[in-house]
């Protein structure tokens, strides 16, 4: 869910060895250039055509919660790094008593009962030329309604970003800005925001906020990276922290709400620059990698590896490899166990209702939901929801996943069988084309319609911007979608990935895929030559359990380790790995 492009320039220093013999720490001493940019989801090329044709517009998945990164190049260890290829009284005489039209009486001790004077009670403002009637001014008035409608939706930090801003309809684009030191390699929503979003980082280095990704960027320029970040949503971008990187060095090219055109501008910008040569890409949807083997490809030539860690990214991957385009090494983390099972499964659990309440302020009791798809992101989803007790329904393509469903307690149908009753529609399958126009048409008055998976192709919400049909946008990030008839449903995101561009993303949960992603970039890049082919690769074993290992203290949890014995009769390493790779978790 964090799309990091690593593009980094030479940042030569000692970069701690990764192997996969044992867990005691070593160190190598060669060069890690590492570049990380947090790349906006897009949905894998229809048909599985040319994996290096861009697709539409209207195809194209948004960008986290926290940005993505740029290019970084990866340098010495400051630590060591595991081997393994975070609620009057009154007289006692008389008694008040408040009337029921707000007034009060007096009650004496023989029970007779007077009223008391009433008394008015003005208002007083601190300025008495104030009137209660005043006009708002433009500002004023635009400000105000960001802030009611962006109360329910965004957290306090988001909030924040709008009252800070005064020149708030001006692009980003358009802005000169340069931080403390007086570099203006950036572009953000407002550098002033910096010292706020410093707060946040530091929150979330402690554990208890969702800034995650950004400590990821301030972990890898502390190992000696040099990275450059865009991001990988269009809604993703907390504005306050993307301003507190800016001031601290790392080129930051992502801002809250940017269009089709800024998301593409803030990738060329983050890897097109003068004299700066990537050799690592930190990817989260795959757009960055398309961008540079579209626009840039002498750029491979020196890159040495490409980490992804979306189910969309990985399948456009995939394709390159199987087309023969693939000419460099790259590792699938989305498919690791540490990010399928707790970045899909455990963290979209809690999301989907967060993404739901912020933006609907909806009763999940008794509501009718279908979930379509049976993967870890729609087993997430359909177990908090049936908690929430709602009704839920499944559609899945793969027979294996709709037993599970169906042995989890839920009803396997299609679509088309109960789009008329549903009250709630979640897309989670990272396909396109899910939810079709003709479903959206037959869809009940109000019903709501979202996307938990990477891509915003899932939706055709394409098919929705025509002019028999009105959009009337109720909050940030809630669209009215309104039929002739008055019919109208109810479209989160337009269509774009809801947990990142309408709620929070647990800390803990990112720091195992940033964890995860980190060992990759650093497996890859210190990988002596011919270890891995122009490929895609899953991590390692014993790193998915090294990075669940560094995560238990968090729950005071006590590992049992095994004895000699019982490490022979199971033929196993008593430091792992424990399972063998097939294993199914």
């Amino acid at each position: 869910m964090m799309s990091v492009q690593v593009v980094s320039a030479a940042a030569a220093a000692k970069v701690p060895e990764v192997e996969l013999k044992d867990l005691s720490p070593s160190e190598a001493e060669p060069q890690l250039g590492l570049s990380t940019a947090a790349v906006s989801a897009m949905g894998p090329p229809a048909g599985g055509g040319d994996p290096e044709a861009p697709a539409p517009a209207a195809e194209r998945p948004p960008a986290p919660g926290p940005g993505s990164g740029p290019a970084a190049a990866l340098s010495p260890a400051a630590g060591k790094v595991p081997q393994a290829s975070a609620m009057k009284r009154s007289d006692p005489h008389h008694q008040h008593q408040r009337h029921r039209d707000g007034g009060e009486a007096l009650v004496s001790p023989d029970g007779t009962v007077t009223e008391a004077p009433r008394t008015v009670k003005k208002i007083q403002f601190a300025d008495q030329k104030q009137e209660f009637n005043k006009r708002p001014t433009k500002i004023g008035r635009r400000s105000l309604s960001r802030s009611i409608s962006q109360s329910s939706t965004d957290s306090y930090s988001s909030a924040a970003s709008y009252t800070d801003s005064s020149d708030d309809e001006t692009s980003p684009r358009d802005k000169q800005q340069k931080n403390s030191k007086g570099s203006s390699d950036f572009c953000v929503k407002n550098i002033k925001q910096a010292e706020f979003g410093r707060r946040e980082i530091e929150i979330a280095e402690q554990g208890k906020e969702r800034i995650q990704l950004h400590v990821l960027m301030e972990t890898l320029g502390a190992l000696g990276a040099q990275c450059r970040w865009a991001a990988c949503n269009i809604y993703s971008t907390l504005n306050e922290v993307a301003a507190a990187l800016a001031e601290s060095g790392f080129p930051v090219f992502a801002w809250k709400g940017e269009s089709e055109d800024d998301f593409w501008w803030c990738i060329d910008r983050c890897v097109n620059v003068e004299g700066w040569q990537p050799n690592m890409i930190l990817d989260d949807g795959g757009d960055l990698t398309h961008w540079i083997y579209k626009k840039y490809p002498n750029m491979f030539k020196k890159i040495k590896g490409i980490v992804e860690e979306s189910v969309t990214g990985v399948h456009r991957l995939y394709q390159l490899s199987k087309a023969g385009k693939l000419c460099v090494p790259a590792m699938n983390v989305n498919d690791s166990v540490t990010k399928q099972k707790f970045d899909n499964l455990y963290c979209c659990r809690e999301s989907i209702l967060d993404g739901l309440k912020r933006t609907t302020d909806m009763m999940f009791g008794g509501k009718q939901v279908v979930v379509c798809g049976y993967g870890e992101v729609g087993k997430g989803c359909c177990a908090a929801l049936k908690a929430m007790g709602s009704i839920v329904y499944v559609t899945e393509i793969d027979p294996i996943c709709a037993l599970q469903a169906c042995m989890d307690g839920f009803r396997l149908v299609k679509l088309n069988e109960v789009i008329r009753q549903v009250d709630i529609v979640i897309t989670c399958t990272g396909n396109k084309n899910v939810v079709t126009r003709e479903h959206l048409d037959r869809m009940k008055n109000s019903c709501i319609v979202c996307n938990m998976g990477h891509s915003n192709t899932e939706i055709d919400v394409a098919s929705l911007r025509t002019p028999e049909l009105t959009w009337e946008r109720v909050r940030s990030q809630v669209d009215h979608v309104i039929w002739p008839d008055g019919k109208r449903i109810v479209l989160l995101a337009e269509g774009r990935l809801l947990n990142l561009s309408c709620s929070t993303v647990p800390t803990f949960v990112l720091s195992i895929t940033a964890t995860t992603q980190a060992l990759a970039l650093i497996e890859l890049y210190n990988a002596p030559e011919g270890r891995y082919k122009q490929d895609v690769y899953l991590l390692p074993k014993k790193m998915d359990e090294y990075v669940a290992s560094l995560h238990l203290p968090t729950f005071d949890a006590h590992l049992t380790e095994l004895t000699d014995e019982q490490a022979k009769y199971l033929g196993l390493n008593k430091n792992g790995p424990f399972k063998p790779n097939y294993y199914r978790y």
